[in-house]
């Protein structure tokens, strides 16, 4: 530990769940909250927001230095829906997200820190993209297989107080009241080190980031 800091510094792991949703699409068009899970107000999407708390760091002039992001999910995504598929999209931001900026960038094929989001690239430490299909060479019914996906993100170091984690999982195709979709739970595993900056890259950080979080 510096003398100069509470704060340890050197190596750390940090650890962030994520709860399974289960959900029925109900007459208002929409698969509705549960477990902590919101909506949005979208009718096609469902996502999960938590952060890894940091102020401990910025408290004492600290830097986080990412070095690695595992994205832990086992179980199954099952739909009872023949003809839906799923995008499920994981992220750790230093900024915050909306789920109505999110929805239509995808929509036009770009996830957040892309050229025609608001989000800066370096906003997103880390970043993950699957797209699912109905499975039906399995007796299980209502599995849901990735055929597409693909990681993203800056591994930007950072001063923020906050890093936001989300799970966004936007459901397409034709929808039905009464379909139901499970999403397992998941882990964020977020490997790295608090180091000391001298002064000045550690103030031009603070104002990277301050002029950011006033972009959106």
């Amino acid at each position: 530990m510096s003398e100069s800091t509470r704060a340890l510094e050197g190596p750390r792991r940090l650890i962030k769940e994520i709860p399974s949703y289960e959900g029925i699409y109900d007459v208002a068009l929409v698969y509705p909250p549960a477990g902590g899970w919101e909506n949005g107000g979208q009718a096609n999407l469902i996502y999960y927001e938590t952060y890894f708390d940091m102020s401990a760091n910025t408290i004492d002039d600290l830097t986080f230095v990412p070095t690695g992001v595992v994205l832990q999910d086992p179980g199954r995504y099952i739909s009872t829906n023949d003809d839906l598929n799923i995008e499920v999209v994981d992220i750790i931001s230093q900024e915050r997200l909306y789920p109505d900026d999110f929805n239509p960038d995808l929509e036009l094929g770009n996830l957040p820190g892309g050229p025609l989001t608001k989000n800066d690239y370096t906003q997103i430490i880390a970043g993950n993209y699957r797209l699912m299909v109905r499975q039906n060479t399995t007796v299980a019914a209502g599995i849901l297989s990735m055929i597409d996906g693909g990681s993203f993100g800056s591994g930007e170091a950072t001063a923020a107080t906050k890093l936001w984690a989300y799970r966004f999982v936007r459901y397409n195709g034709p929808k039905i009241a009464g379909d139901t979709i499970k999403i397992p739970a998941s882990r964020f595993v977020m490997t790295g080190s608090i180091i000391k900056e001298d002064d000045l890259p550690y103030m031009m950080r603070l104002k990277r980031s301050y002029e950011l979080s006033t972009n959106q």
